[in-house]
């Protein structure tokens, strides 16, 4: 007998596969021929879409993220789709458009943090503020003074919480943060001065003494921190340029302060014309945006709950994101596991810092 023809299904498990290889034109073609067998499937055109994103086929992407979006009006990704396929096309209209499609989305009910995540990157504080406008008009109103039930007893006293104005303070340059001094991350480049060494090697150098840290001080010691590779010194400049070192642990809190902080630093890499930076933060550190949740294991190889660094390295034309899963037992004994570099486009924790 012969072979039943390949389902849809099929096609979609084959491009998902090849996707996920990265091989996204022979991904975009599995998704066309599943497309020719159900031409009414929002999936297989949003997958489509992601595909050509990843070619760089923005017109492609944003025409399929369109037939999505119509099939499926209440599909998450449809919007996610469009959205990046607008902010991809590189004009500041689009990315406003794309903003705006966003908020919209959100405000018809289809909340979601990778539409949040994506809102903030292409809209900044301005998605935030606009986003916390609407969550607070949203909230349920107090019922009336005479309709309230009798007060509880009050609770026990606890400290009192950090206030807004603690929780939203922008981050600031650093020296005491906890990380690599001027001499270790000397030792950790050899005999490469800071502003020549690549970008990688600088990261490299910037990893070293924090996981020695941890090792002899534990998981405690793991921080929240970004590294500015300093430019070249001037010619003629007898003053050799300081590591940038800039604390950013607040930035994790919420869409509003991570819009904040990202402004910041990116102010302060023009600033200092920066080569390059490298983040570093501990997973159990970021209430935002917790890019690992809900990912397939594919994605994220590690189990939810493990804890570890991430580090995300960028310079003027590359941006790669890691995480290092890092343990430590009741006893106290640290150990480095597994590293695996990670789909930027999907875990990046911090928007762009230098413009492509």
């Amino acid at each position: 007998m012969p072979a039943a023809p390949a389902t849809s299904d099929d096609h979609k498990k084959e491009g998902n596969e090849l996707f996920a290889k990265g091989d996204f034109l022979r991904a975009a073609a599995a998704y066309t021929r599943g497309i020719k067998a159900a031409p009414d499937s929002h999936v297989l055109y949003s997958n489509r879409a992601q595909a050509f994103l990843r070619l760089h086929k923005v017109g492609k992407a944003l025409e399929d993220a369109d037939r999505c979006i119509a099939l499926a009006p209440d599909f998450v990704k449809g919007y996610h789709r469009k959205a990046s396929a607008l902010h991809a096309l590189g004009e500041p209209a689009r990315s406003e458009e794309a903003a705006e499609l966003l908020l919209g989305a959100i405000e018809r009910g289809m909340e979601d943090r990778e539409l949040v995540r994506l809102g903030v990157t292409v809209g900044g504080k301005a998605f935030a503020a606009r986003l916390d406008a609407f969550r607070k008009a949203a909230a349920p109103v107090a019922p009336e003074e005479g309709d309230k039930p009798a007060a509880p007893p009050p609770p026990a006293k606890k400290a009192a919480p950090p206030s807004a104005a603690a929780k939203e303070a922008p981050p600031t340059a650093a020296a005491a943060a906890k990380g690599p001094t001027e001499q270790s991350l000397s030792e950790g480049l050899g005999e490469q001065l800071p502003w020549e060494a690549p970008p990688e090697d600088f990261a490299a150098g910037c990893l070293q003494p924090i996981l020695k840290r941890f090792l002899a001080e534990g998981l405690v010691s793991l921080p929240a921190v970004v590294y500015l590779q300093p430019a070249p010194p001037a010619k003629g400049s007898r003053e050799e340029p300081s590591l940038g070192q800039i604390s950013i642990k607040p930035a994790f809190a919420s869409p509003s302060t991570l819009a904040q902080c990202a402004d910041f630093l990116q102010g302060k890499a023009a600033e200092a014309r920066a080569r390059s930076a490298v983040l570093f933060v501990r997973k159990a550190l970021i209430e935002y945006p917790c890019v690992w949740k809900e990912k397939r294991k594919q994605e994220w190889p590690f189990d939810a709950k493990a804890d570890g660094l991430f580090m995300q390295c960028e310079s003027h034309n590359d941006r790669v994101v890691y995480f290092t899963q890092l343990t430590e037992s009741k006893g106290g004994v640290c150990s480095v596991g597994e590293t695996v570099q990670l789909d930027p486009a999907t875990f990046a924790l911090m928007p762009r810092l230098f413009a492509t």
